[in-house]
């Protein structure tokens, strides 16, 4: 346990660097967006090219592991969406809590951690999660987080299902896969020069996207929402969820599947395990911010479980084997 928490805690570290340099004034706010930019638009989208690229997506079972995992989510967003009612929220807070409880930090988090742990091969898997989660998790949270309480009353609903399937289909990491996965299928090599540039590129995505996601987290303590607080036994469940609940869904999925005569790898489960048990998604506060939803609520849930995932990470890392 005591090496698995010494493992994560360069990665972490990492985090605590651009936290603190956000929370000093040493990294100004205006410039955390440039250094996003950079990230979600070069580094990554580098990192993942290559992933794929190689044929990494192309693992046999990932079909069934994509459908556990996919389940699970479902089942983690229905809980706090229960609980979000529950607590008071809106549909549209709640909307936002359920995605910020079942989205896990995949790209900024998840693609470095998770590779420095298991090698390179469960980099396939934790992209691909990447498709549940934009594709259809934001889409579903989103249309109830715009639709009304009235009976048929589904057109606000619709527009903002469609609006955000529309926003996750300009997803860079998206479209990087895509054509990773073409030219591995086709099987026409990259030219040296453009690979090397695409090998710098994501030798500077792990440090770079660890660093901006703790000036994030930082940017959404400093400018955060006046809202009423919410106790913080209330926002320690939607951390529990994600952190404990979450992975043991997918594990649950799995058997149940196993059951039903679908091959689950074991190795891939283990991946997408603790892909599950990485902290809420820092870019979720942004679109609560945009959607006018408790921006402050969904902040807290991010914090709270980054904080706490250096530990849970450890301890899921501790009890799953590890091939």
């Amino acid at each position: 346990m005591i090496d698995l928490l010494l493992l994560f805690v360069p990665f972490f570290a990492l985090v605590l660097m651009g936290w603190g340099a956000a929370r000093s004034g040493l990294l100004p706010l205006e410039g955390i967006g440039a250094m996003n930019t950079f990230v979600l638009f070069f580094g990554l989208p580098a990192m993942v090219f290559r992933l794929s690229a190689s044929g990494a997506l192309q693992q046999p079972g990932l079909l069934s592991l994509l459908l556990a995992y996919g389940l699970a989510g479902g089942l983690i967003g229905l809980l706090a969406l229960a609980w979000a009612g529950h607590a008071g929220l809106s549909r549209r807070d709640g909307g936002l809590v359920a995605l910020v409880t079942a989205f896990p930090n995949t790209g900024f988090l998840g693609l470095p951690l998770l590779t420095g742990l298991l090698g390179p091969r469960a980099a396939g898997p934790v992209a691909a999660t990447l498709v549940i989660d934009v594709l259809i998790l934001s889409s579903l949270c989103l249309a109830w987080a715009h639709s009304k309480p009235e009976h048929g009353a589904h057109d606000d609903a619709w527009q903002a299902a469609q609006a955000s399937l529309k926003g996750a289909l300009r997803n860079p990491l998206l479209w990087s896969m895509a054509a990773g996965l073409a030219v591995s299928v086709v099987g026409v090599p990259v030219p040296h020069a453009a690979d090397e540039t695409l090998r710098l590129l994501s030798l500077s995505a792990s440090p770079a996207a660890l660093f901006t996601l703790g000036a994030m987290l930082a940017r959404s303590q400093m400018v955060e929402a006046p809202h009423a607080p919410l106790p913080a036994g209330r926002i320690a469940l939607w951390a529990t969820l994600k952190l404990g609940a979450h992975p043991a869904a997918v594990w649950v999925f799995a058997q149940g599947l196993a059951v039903a005569g679908v091959s689950v790898p074991a190795e891939g489960l283990v991946t997408l395990m603790l892909a599950a048990a990485l902290p809420s998604a820092s870019n979720v506060s942004m679109l609560a911010e945009r959607e006018g939803a408790n921006t402050a609520l969904v902040a807290r849930i991010i914090l709270w479980t980054t904080a706490a995932a250096l530990l849970t990470l450890s301890a899921w890392a501790a009890v799953l084997p590890r091939h």
